[in-house]
């Protein structure tokens, strides 16, 4: 049975005190973290849509913002109205005030890394000392080339990562044994309306909470964060009722349980999950453990296993469910059956930050003993190679000339004839066109189909719901394209070419 929670004692008030973040914001080391990040990313932020650092989904994400409609499944109605929210500051146009988002998190993840390897090192080495290292541990996170790729484009990972950087401090925070807390499960319930993915550090962090709790407690913890996480999880019910309103981006159509759940368990994509052909395996995980030393380099990789073998001696427990969780979503990603799954990476990417600012740390406590002036020089010297890698990556993951998507979008529309049909052959076609015709209203006077989409009778309702001069016939022996066409003679049907001329249009 559900019961209120206990009063703590005084000594559960004062260990409450030394747990992980307490009082890190009072130093400079965590505003540097952020200030750095911060002009990183503004100066290297995509100025609109964008297909820049495998971003194209940025079209859709912003489109559904804008409109509070339903993007491609999961839905992420915790990003979509986050992305409302920042839609509204007045600065720039939509789709950069959407990606200031992506910013916002990516630094806001970076600094969930300082506070747990600052926790982490709390009695090895002096406060000043600490604090550098765990600095250098979040901007290298930052720093590191997909999770900044992320952070400069309107996409749901840099989100997920601030998701990820709170798991993990909640799951220090357990195994800390700190007073509970069950609130911290709503945050996790609205984690899980962002990416999915969050669900295996959220299921380390519940484990975690029921092994700390008291046996005769148990029950009651268990169902004081199964409370908060449930309305964490309303956020869901944001998705049915939009897709009532027949916004012009709402996949899936969820006003009932099974579409509603068609779209949350990314029913569309679930063969992509664990469907990479096993001939492709070996060259996955080659490229997946290239893409890992491309983030940190070999002394970042080097400095990362000295900390997962050795670091944090009163935190063995904390270290090893980093390994277990960065082992699952490595299965995950090398399994996931698409070019870009290696977003689902960056946990693991946090992971081994916090293991390289544990080796950093014990590096640092040896220099000590050698001479006061060591430990100093080389917390420079890692500050020095963080700054030149740094540089490096940048040209890597800039997006802020990249204008190839605004271009295609504003050229096809503009080469439309009055009333056509704009047909797009898929997502990096569609995404930028949505994005101008519905988010931004341009062109009304088109209507933009999708020719995949067209065989989900979901889509062609809300076809006809978006464009009700549209005539969308109920079955066809033709392609729908072809029955569309043939439905409304009036309109000149036109294919986008986003390789080529941007539209073909037949006369």
């Amino acid at each position: 049975m559900c019961t209120p929670p206990i009063e703590r004692s005084s000594q559960a008030v004062g260990e409450a005190q030394a747990q992980p973040g307490a009082g890190w914001a009072r130093a400079p080391a965590p505003v540097l973290v952020a200030l750095v990040l911060a002009a990183a990313y503004l100066r290297t932020l995509a100025p609109g849509i964008t297909w820049a650092n495998d971003g194209s989904d940025s079209g859709d994400l912003v489109t559904a913002a804008a409109t509070l409609g339903v993007p491609h499944p999961s839905g992420y109605p915790t990003y979509v109205l986050l992305a409302r929210l920042f839609q509204l500051i007045p600065l720039g146009d939509l789709a950069y005030r959407t990606t200031l988002l992506s910013a916002a998190a990516a630094v806001l993840a970076a600094l969930g890394v300082y506070a747990i390897t600052r926790a982490l090192l709390a009695g090895d080495l002096p406060g000043w000392l600490a604090a550098a290292t765990a600095a250098g541990a979040a901007l290298a996170l930052g720093l590191t080339p997909v999770l900044w790729g992320q952070a400069v484009v309107a996409e749901v990972y840099a989100l997920n990562a601030l998701f990820a950087a709170l798991a993990l401090w909640l799951l220090l925070r357990e195994l800390r044994h700190a007073p509970p807390a069950a609130p911290w499960a709503l945050a996790i319930g609205l984690a899980l309306g962002n990416h999915l993915t969050i669900a295996l550090l959220a299921g380390l962090w519940l484990l975690a909470a029921l092994y700390a709790a008291p046996r005769g407690a148990r029950m009651r913890r268990m169902c004081g964060l199964a409370l908060w996480g449930a309305a964490g999880l309303l956020v869901y019910a944001y998705l049915p009722l939009r897709a009532a309103a027949h916004p012009p981006i709402n996949w899936g159509d969820p006003r009932d349980l099974a579409s509603a759940w068609w779209v949350v368990s990314g029913q569309l994509y679930r063969p992509l999950a664990f469907g990479l052909p096993r001939d492709e395996l070996a060259g996955r995980l080659a490229s997946s453990t290239g893409l890992l030393l491309r983030q940190f380099g070999w002394a970042g990789l080097a400095l990362g296993l000295v900390g997962l073998l050795y670091g944090a001696p009163r935190e063995r427990m904390f270290v090893w469910a980093g390994a277990v969780a960065a082992l699952g979503y490595t299965a995950f990603a090398v399994g996931y059956n698409t070019a870009d799954s290696y977003h689902y990476l960056i946990p693991v990417f946090m992971i081994v930050a916090i293991w390289a600012g544990l080796g950093v740390g014990l590096a640092l406590s040896l220099l000590r003993r050698l001479h006061r002036l060591a430990a100093p020089a080389a917390a420079i010297g890692l500050a020095a190679l963080l700054a030149w890698r740094a540089l490096t990556i940048l040209p890597q993951v800039d997006a802020s000339g990249d204008r190839r998507a605004i271009v295609f979008a504003e050229r096809a529309l503009a080469a439309a004839p009055p009333g056509a049909l704009v047909v797009a052959d898929g997502d990096l076609d569609a995404f930028p066109l949505w994005y101008y015709h519905y988010a931004l209203g341009r062109r009304p006077d088109l209507a933009v189909l999708v020719d995949p989409l067209l065989d989900f009778a979901w889509y062609r309702r809300n076809l006809a719901a978006v464009y009700p001069a549209l005539r969308v016939p109920a079955a066809t022996a033709m392609s729908w394209v072809e029955a569309l066409a043939a439905a409304n003679p009036q309109r000149v049907v036109c294919h986008t070419d986003a390789e080529a001329s941007p539209l073909v249009c037949d006369r």
